[in-house]
């Protein structure tokens, strides 16, 4: 009886070993196909947007919500700010690598030794025109001349919109009435009489006006002259350590402007819904006429690419404002299209 006691423990224990080993295969098989299936090892960037939270970067929003950041082993976070200069400064010391920055940006970064490099467009058109009341007859850049006009102050992309905009009518700041700094607060003081005209980005300020007090006129400066506008910055220390980043970011902005281009619904839904949280459902419609405004500024036959031309002609405005003190030894270093999808 005790032997046969011995036995039956003996295949007892015998069973549960092979149990044990059994389940530690299962779970040793287990591990490795969660190895994998488990996403490859991730870089984080953080990505400089100028502003607040707005439906003008519904694209960045799609390209994260529909992996495309993830697909290029990005994980991605947005820093907004309206100071652009300081994220300027940033991306030239390599404190940031990625942000999405105006071109004369770029040229005056370099002219101050920052090395900032262009790798994609997003702005097709650039995004400044002259906004006027309907009354005031001013549909064309000769007929600033004698006219209050109004700009946020005498830097920045309006400022060289502006001046882009009089050069081509042969005009100067002297041909106008009076150049008068506003800073961003051109629907008032057009409202309120302060000033006849004013540069503003054309997709939400002139609706605002129109919204608020009367009928307007735009002349945009892209009718007139091709100046760079918005795109993806980085610097040379990025590109010379990690190209595939570079290049991987470059393709999941632009798959996420082609998806806001072909279905800019749900993209609106998107952003209001995650990224855009404290607009008032009153603003919706407003807010949506926006997004539909900034598409036309975003598209074209060849996205991402920037043509030559329109860095030679913003750095001869910037020259000519003055804010540019000589032109740049290779105005070409500032831009790289090479990591464009073929």
């Amino acid at each position: 009886m005790q032997m046969r006691r011995s036995r039956i423990r003996n295949r007892v224990m015998v069973l549960a070993l092979i149990a044990l080993i059994v389940v530690g295969l299962l779970l040793a098989a287990y591990a490795l196909t969660q190895e994998e299936d488990a996403p490859p090892d991730q870089t984080h960037v953080t990505l400089f947007l100028s502003y607040v939270p707005s439906v003008q970067f519904a694209p960045v929003y799609i390209a994260i919500e529909r992996g495309y950041f993830a697909d290029e082993g990005i994980d991605i976070e947005i820093e907004n700010s309206f100071n652009e200069a300081d994220g300027v400064q940033r991306l030239g010391s390599n404190d940031l690598e990625f942000g999405i920055v105006s071109g004369e940006q770029v040229v005056l970064g370099r002219g101050q030794n920052l090395p900032l490099v262009y790798v994609m467009e997003w702005y097709h058109r650039f995004p400044v025109g002259i906004v006027s009341p309907v009354d005031e007859g001013i549909t064309e850049p000769a007929d600033l001349a004698g006219r209050i006009v109004g700009v946020p102050g005498p830097y920045g992309a309006s400022y060289l919109g502006l001046r882009a905009l009089l050069a081509s009518a042969d005009l100067t700041e002297a041909d106008l009435g009076e150049l008068r700094s506003i800073g961003f607060a051109a629907p008032e003081e057009i409202c309120q009489g302060q000033v006849e005209a004013a540069a503003v980005y054309i997709a939400n300020e002139p609706l605002t006006i129109e919204q608020e007090c009367t009928e307007v006129n735009v002349i945009e400066v892209s009718d007139y002259t091709n100046l760079v506008a918005n795109g993806l910055v980085t610097n040379e220390q990025t590109i010379g350590d990690n190209p595939d980043l570079v290049r991987g970011m470059v393709r999941a902005i632009l798959r996420g402007i082609a998806d806001t281009l072909a279905d800019p619904d749900t993209a609106f839904q998107i952003s209001v819904e995650k990224y855009v949280t404290d607009l008032p459902e009153d603003q919706y419609d407003t807010q949506r006429q926006v997004l539909q405004n900034s598409l036309a500024l975003w598209q074209s036959d060849r996205p991402g690419a920037v043509d030559p031309e329109a860095w030679d002609r913003t750095q001869t405005i910037l020259l000519d404002t003055g804010l540019l003190t000589a032109p740049l030894d290779d105005l070409s270093a500032g831009y790289n299209m090479s990591f464009l999808p073929e």
